[in-house]
């Protein structure tokens, strides 16, 4: 009797084990960092759906998701401002989440940042190649700050043409954000090519896509999620 008794207890604590380190290695924290791409900034100047937003929704629905943290990304945020926040340990108000907290814990980070920063720069004059140059320096910085806190999966999103960012610059900034991917074994998402493509914008004078870019920037994610 005895022995039958130990025998269920152990069994107890191998089932509950077993559930535990199941959710444990499944459940994924979302933590979203950037600019007005990643808040779903829409051509109306308010904050819509965001490819961050779908991801989300496709962890729900698959009930692997721990949290959802998208406080850190702000229309505008300039890649300076949100190194400053990861260097200074900036904390969400409304939820005293500290940025280093939210790094360490994440299981997938996605930075959508330099669109607005860029944008805005090429309305008033010619890109200076010196901000061009800084954004890259940064962006690896960035990254590398990243990597201390956490080596789980990072997904950076490249650019597409806005206003009047050029096909050189363009190029020069993607190419350089494949090599950053590749040398801090994250993950580039390509999105050159949106641009191209009517159906994923509102309308024809402001960048911000539409619900349909940015479930299609989802789907790129999502693909490569599980690989």
């Amino acid at each position: 009797m005895k022995k039958k008794i130990i025998l269920i207890i152990i069994a107890g604590i191998l089932i509950t084990f077993f559930i535990y380190r199941k959710n444990e290695n499944h459940n994924i924290y979302l933590l979203s960092l950037g600019d007005g791409l990643a808040t779903g900034m829409t051509a109306y100047n308010v904050e819509g759906y965001s490819y961050n937003d779908y991801i989300r929704d496709y962890l729900e629905s698959e009930h692997i998701l721990e949290k959802y943290v998208s406080g850190f990304a702000k229309t505008n945020q300039t890649i300076e401002n949100l190194i400053t926040c990861v260097e200074n340990n900036y904390q969400l108000e409304e939820t005293n989440i500290p940025i280093q907290q939210a790094l360490s814990k994440a299981k997938i980070i996605t930075i959508g940042i330099g669109l607005d920063e860029l944008a805005n720069t090429s309305l008033k004059t010619n890109i200076p190649t010196k901000e061009i140059e800084d954004y890259k320096k940064d962006m690896e910085h960035l990254i590398k700050i990243i990597r201390n806190f956490n080596d789980k999966k990072i997904y950076i999103l490249g650019l597409y043409k806005a206003y009047n960012i050029t096909d050189n610059e363009l190029n020069s900034i993607n190419d350089h954000l494949k090599s950053i991917a590749d040398k801090y074994h994250a993950i580039y998402i390509d999105i050159q090519d949106l641009i191209e493509n009517p159906q994923y914008f509102l309308l024809n004078n402001s960048y911000y896509l539409n619900y349909k870019g940015h479930k299609e920037i989802s789907n790129r994610i999502l693909r490569t999620i599980n690989t």
